[in-house]
């Protein structure tokens, strides 16, 4: 089997996620072996955001730019693993630059979600994030699909609610926070949703299983599991 490298961190709940639905997507599909059925796993957590930051550690710098540190972990995960995959959506705008670094290739979970929306032929898409979610409008704009967007206000507390998360300090209002930005998509006739942002299915916890949405983590997980097996 192929041995996956995990570039995370960048969310540290969303990284255990991930990586326990890739345990339980093998389980599935590997022959039990004792703990020899699951493919071979390289994890980096990194401690920083993914782009460069101006100095009020929040901002971050125009035009986007990786943060040095991200390409470093990309080029040790390169060494030892056959293919990354990124356990965050906003590193993904540094997909070109994270494959250059690692010399290996990226199964993107973007590619991943934007092609499940395309199955199911929506009229319209709706899609969350972190911040404005370009990682995911730039594809869309791509494919000519229509997509619909939150509010500056409620990205505000959305944005809120994951930093919380990652923080391990979320609480109800957190969840509500989610919850009604989900609603807010539905309102506007979105056909499907793209939970854009790897915190966001944490934040709903069973809700993220609605029919309506698409958990970028969740496709990722069986692709990279499938791939490993190729």
């Amino acid at each position: 089997m192929k041995t996956i490298g995990i570039l995370g961190g960048i969310g540290p709940q969303a990284t255990m996620a991930l990586e326990a639905q890739i345990h339980a997507v093998a389980q599935e599909l590997i022959p039990p072996d004792r703990n020899a059925g699951y493919p071979p796993l390289m994890v980096l957590y990194l401690r920083h955001a993914p782009l460069l930051l101006s100095d009020d550690g929040v901002t971050p710098v125009l035009p986007l730019s990786p943060d040095p540190r991200l390409l470093q972990a990309a080029e040790t995960l390169g060494s030892r693993a056959d293919f990354i995959i990124i356990a965050s959506n906003t590193p993904h705008l540094f997909r070109q630059e994270i494959e250059q670094a690692a010399g290996q290739p990226v199964l993107s979970m973007v590619d991943l979600a934007v092609a499940e929306a395309q199955r199911r032929k929506p009229t319209r898409v709706g899609v969350l994030g972190l911040g404005d979610p370009t990682v995911y409008r730039v594809p869309l704009d791509q494919q000519n699909i229509a997509y619909e967007i939150i509010p500056a206000d409620l990205r505000e507390r959305l944005d809120r609610a994951i930093w919380a998360l990652m923080e391990g300090r979320e609480d109800r209002h957190s969840r509500a926070a989610a919850i009604e930005a989900v609603a807010y998509l539905r309102a506007r006739d979105a056909d499907v949703i793209i939970l854009g942002c790897t915190e966001i299915p944490l934040l709903l916890g069973d809700d993220a299983d609605a029919p309506d949405l698409i958990d970028p983590s969740k496709l990722l997980a069986e692709a990279a599991v499938r791939h490993a097996l190729d």
